[in-house]
């Protein structure tokens, strides 16, 4: 055996046949540095180079503390991880054979490492892989179709590999780049109910065909929800896809196409995109055309910050009194909560939030219209139905792509209904092509009910009817269950001068008071807006049946 003293440089070639034992680091300084077949150099310290080492031999990392290498992009032909303590790359790593992964793993940071288009792995496993922590990538170089083949990645203590199959033909840069994360994916939409917390970046090159990649999850600790309802997607930036998706439970794989240059790979439930538009009076402006935001801030617009003065709780509100005991919610388990930023004065004033409201998604049937699934969302002053981010449309978990009924409803206002015998919407997965329902233009014949009846129309666009403090369905002044008389009895215990500043089911006109007389008094407002000034007048909530 030759041992070298460390460290030492190399300036000259130098050609390795025999077993070789370097203590401290390799480091070649513009030299040509040849591994014979069958020749091992073992390593404890660090690798560094400014050039490829070459041959067929073996270069091992076999130190007691975590090594570097610095290779520059240049190549090692054979390199294998004996390390519990790990390697850590500081430029990028070509492999042009063979990467044995042994124990411990080789992170890459903002680096590369690439394997050439004959190189492949051995080994692999939860206590060896190649650590994607940052922006560094593991690379495949691609000559010709590859099934199945293995990019052995993973996250800290997680081996969470890739397997990727191609069909197609290769340009002289083809490859495909992956990375294994360790968090849901960012882009998933804000309600999924099923979803993984890892996905795989992926980006390819110079292939004219089919990519598929599969990512391995971890059971379990990987699954937040139920796994048998996780599909395969793929996000290409814009648009979730599940058209070419599988899931494996039982060797805990999603796989999915990946159909542009770079996106995700990932698994969560099939879901539908629901965009939605309406108008609630109370909120409504007939000058500016959008809705008041008064719940939300009592400050001058300013894009970007805190509202003042917010009424609008960040959770769910039909799910706690008093509204509990009017809205039930459908297959949605899950509360909806909203961060504080979806609360911020938005670079488009537009899009600020108002309220939540309630939705139904109903099949087309007319009778035997029955709801499938409830969501609690946010409404924009421009009528939009975001989701709980307060810029996302709304979805519905494990619904397949079809036509629905769509009614809207709303704490203190009266709801309205899509006509499901002519205003059936088509849903589906894909954010980009889905078009709005947008009721407040629809035509008398596309909503469920009459117009002056049981949704408003100012003779510009329709709204629904406030003034259902009790939460019932309809609107009155006068006779046995008045929205007035609730006011009184119940948000004001009573107390005819008194007046509830807050988020309140007997803020019927949405300034912030729920008070029963003195100036913009709820009562009032019921009878001269609601009503019309119908003392005895009734509007009714007229939902599909």
């Amino acid at each position: 055996m030759i041992q070298k003293k460390l460290p030492f440089t190399i300036f000259t070639t130098i050609a390795l046949f025999f077993f070789s034992q370097s203590k401290a680091q390799l480091y070649i300084n513009s030299a040509t540095f040849f591994i014979q077949p069958g020749a091992t150099v073992t390593v404890q310290g660090n690798v560094t180079s400014n050039t490829s080492i070459d041959g067929t031999g073996l270069v091992i990392l076999n130190g007691s503390s975590n090594q570097t290498v610095d290779m520059g992009g240049f190549a090692i032909p054979n390199l294998q991880i004996n390390n519990s303590a790990n390697a850590t790359l500081l430029s990028s790593l070509l492999i042009s054979d063979s990467l044995y992964l042994t124990s411990g793993k080789i992170t890459l940071g903002a680096n590369n490492l690439t394997l050439a288009t004959t190189a492949g792995t051995v080994g692999g496993s939860t206590t060896s892989f190649i650590e994607t922590n940052s922006t560094g990538q593991a690379i495949k170089d691609l000559a010709a179709n590859v099934t199945g083949y293995e990019i052995p990645v993973g996250l800290g203590t997680s081996f969470r590999p890739a397997f990727i199959t191609t069909a197609g033909t290769y340009s002289a840069s083809a490859n495909v780049g992956v990375e294994a994360s360790g968090v849901a994916d960012p882009n998933k939409p804000p309600m999924i109910s099923d979803y993984l917390l890892t996905y795989w970046p992926v980006t390819q090159t110079g292939i004219t065909g089919t990519l598929n990649v599969a990512g391995q999850y971890l059971n379990s600790a990987d699954i937040s929800g139920s796994q048998v309802n996780l599909k395969g997607y793929f996000f290409n930036g814009t648009d979730w896809s599940s058209a070419t998706g599988t899931s494996t439970t039982a060797s805990n794989q999603v796989a999915t196409n990946v159909t542009t240059a770079s996106g995700d790979v990932y698994g969560m439930d099939g879901f539908i995109v629901l965009k939605t538009k309406v108008f609630l009076q109370a909120a409504y402006n007939t000058t500016t055309g959008v809705m008041n935001d008064n719940l939300r801030t009592t400050a001058a617009y300013s894009p970007g910050n805190p509202p003042t003065g917010n009424l609008i709780p960040s959770s769910d509100p039909y799910r706690t009194a008093p509204y509990n005991t009017a809205f039930t919610q459908v297959n949605d388990a899950i509360a909806e909560t909203a961060p504080a930023t979806a609360f911020y004065d938005q670079t488009n004033p537009d899009n600020n939030i108002v309220d939540w409201v309630f939705l139904e998604l109903r099949n087309t049937a007319s009778p035997g219209n029955t709801i499938l699934q409830t969501r609690s969302a946010l409404l924009q002053r421009s009528g939009n139905i975001v989701d709980v981010d307060g810029v996302s449309p709304v979805t519905f978990n494990n619904l397949s792509a079809g036509s629905y009924t769509v009614a809207v409803l709303h704490r203190n206002h009266l709801g309205l209904s899509a006509n499901p015998a002519t205003n059936t919407k088509a849903l589906s997965e894909t954010q980009s092509t889905s078009t709005v329902l947008d009721l407040t233009t629809a035509a008398a014949g596309n909503l469920y009910g009459t117009a002056g009846t049981n949704y408003y129309n100012n003779g510009t666009v329709n709204m629904l009817y406030a003034g259902n403090a009790n939460m019932n369905t309809n609107v009155k002044y006068n006779g046995p269950s008045n929205d007035p008389a609730y006011i009184l009895s119940t948000v004001l215990s009573g107390n005819i001068s008194g007046s509830v500043s807050a988020y309140s089911v007997g803020d019927v006109n949405l300034n912030r008071v729920a008070k029963y007389n003195g100036p913009g008094n709820d009562a009032a407002y019921i009878l001269a807006t609601s009503l019309s000034g119908a003392i005895s007048g009734i509007k009714s909530q007229s939902l599909p049946n």
